[in-house]
Order: C-alpha cells, then structure tokens, then sequence
C-alpha cells in the first residue's frame, strides 16, 4: 500500500513537473523570438541612422565645395581662353597657368598676378600693342597695372568698386547707395545717374563694368 501510494505521488509529481516546463517552454520560446526581433529591429534602425548620417556628411560636403567655388572667364593673350572654375580667394597667377600661361603677345607688364579674384569675374589679357590700355596706365589712371577686370556694379563692395579708374570712396559709396534705393543697375548706362560720374568718365569705365544679377 505505501509503495502504491509513494508511486502515484512519484506520477503526480513528475506529471506536474512535465506540465510546468511545457508551460515554460510555451512562454520563453515566443519571448526569445520576440527579443532578439527588437534587437534586430534596433540595429537595423541604427544602421539606418548611420547611413543618414553618413550621407548628410556628404551632403553638406558637397555643398561647402560649393561655396568655395568662383567662375572666371578670361579673354585676350592667353593661350587657352575660357571660362574657369577655381577656390574662392585664388590669384590672377592660377587664373593664368590654368589657362595656359600668357602668350608672347602679351603685355606682361598688365598682369598683377598677386591680385585676388572674384566670382563672375571677366579678365581681359591685353596685346603688349594695346594702344588704349598703355595710354591709360601711362597717365596713371587706375593706380597699379592690372589686367581688365569688369567689376560687376551690382555685386562688387566699396573697395572692389575703387579698384575702377577714377571711382573713389565717396562715389562708391554713391553706387552702393543708389542700388540699395533703385535695386540692381539694369545697364551699365545707369552709371552715368550717379553724381560726379558724366560722359567721359562713363567713357573710360564701360569696358570694366557689368550688371549681371
């Protein structure tokens, strides 16, 4: 009888038991799944926000390489001549070697190769027989010898707008006062409404300015 009864307690238990570890078999397998699916989900997310990130980078990479970006084109006595592309804050002498250094009919003595240049500039390398360009200089018109520059009048500051011949600090102050009231200058004949600047002023400015936006 007692060994009857400790057999039926041995069932009871190991019945029991068996129950127990289905139940817990049924409850962690769904939870393990479940878990490492989260953990999968959060990689997957991080991954996703690094590879954002990363192109962001990039991104705002490109648009820096952007900013540092200035468009010249220069005319005249060089052997390529062209529209270049080349870093904000470059000189006149990479302009040159860019375009393939300067012909033998050059005026050399035009050339400020230390100058610094400016978006939208336009630069004219003059003929060593260029009449009109030895007569200025040779008046002492426009200070030190340079290469043409067109200087835009809608673009340029106070001290870029000096560097034409004959403009001083008052009358650029004047051209910078007229666009902040009228807006951009349309044409470059619109010069001629600032005070001080007449006919032959005008005359000796018109192949140094533009008005491009």
């Amino acid at each position: 009888m007692d060994q009857w009864k400790l057999l039926k307690d041995y069932w009871r238990f190991a019945v029991g038991g068996a129950v127990l570890m289905v139940l817990l078999i049924i409850w962690f397998v769904p939870f393990s799944q479940n878990k490492e699916t989260n953990w999968q989900s959060m990689a997957d997310t991080a991954g996703q926000s690094s590879e954002m990130g990363e192109g962001g980078t990039l991104q705002e990479d490109g648009l820096h390489d952007e900013e540092y970006e200035i468009v010249i084109d220069v005319k005249g006595e060089v052997h390529q001549p062209g529209i270049y592309c080349l870093k904000s804050g470059a000189r006149m002498y990479e302009l040159i070697e860019q375009a393939g250094g300067l012909t033998e009919e050059a005026l050399e003595t035009a050339i400020n190769l230390a100058q610094v240049l400016q978006d939208q500039q336009m630069v004219i390398v003059p003929h060593k027989e260029d009449q009109a360009f030895m007569e200025m200089n040779a008046s002492g018109v426009g200070g030190s010898q340079t290469a043409v520059t067109q200087i835009n009048l809608n673009q340029a500051n106070a001290q870029q707008l000096q560097e034409l011949p004959g403009v001083g600090a008052k009358k650029a102050e004047a051209i910078i006062a007229y666009r902040e009231e009228y807006g951009f200058f349309k044409q470059i004949d619109d010069l001629k409404k600032i005070t001080g600047i007449g006919e032959k002023t005008f005359e000796s400015l018109k192949e140094m300015i533009t008005v491009t936006d």
